[in-house]
């Protein structure tokens, strides 16, 4: 995963310590490195992230606070899929199939809310301890 590389110090930082590094802001290499790991391009991570591929392709430095966030977001739902279905690429297969306990929609697809992603990784908490349908 070449997005761990960048995220993965913030991944186990502590609480106040992420919200720290994330309000200094992430550098802008994140995009194009979480893309790749999703076999996605830029443009396709941007709109599941809910942010606009043409203002992510003109950051050349860091993103802005909630760049960097929707971004942290995306790779803690890729890391934890990653943890319960055993490797990267069913990982990636999964979060780009829909899924019926999120309403036939994809995990990706739910990725640029909280309240989305929360549910994505309650669904992978289901599948971890056996009682996903």
């Amino acid at each position: 995963m070449k997005s761990a590389a960048l995220l993965e110090p913030l991944y186990r930082a502590s609480g106040v310590d992420r919200v720290e590094r994330i309000e200094k802001g992430l550098p802008a290499s994140i995009i194009p490195a979480l893309a790749n790991d999703l076999f996605l391009s830029t443009k396709d991570l941007a709109v599941s992230l809910g942010l606009s591929p043409r203002t992510l392709r003109n950051r050349t430095r860091k993103l802005n606070v909630d760049e960097a966030q929707r971004s942290f977001r995306a790779f803690r739902v890729l890391r934890r899929a990653t943890e319960v279905l055993g490797s990267e690429e069913v990982a990636r297969n999964w979060l780009k199939t829909e899924q019926r306990a999120l309403g036939e929609r994809r995990p990706l697809d739910l990725l640029a809310l909280d309240v989305g992603v929360e549910e994505v990784l309650n669904v992978l908490g289901a599948i971890e301890e056996g009682s996903y349908l």
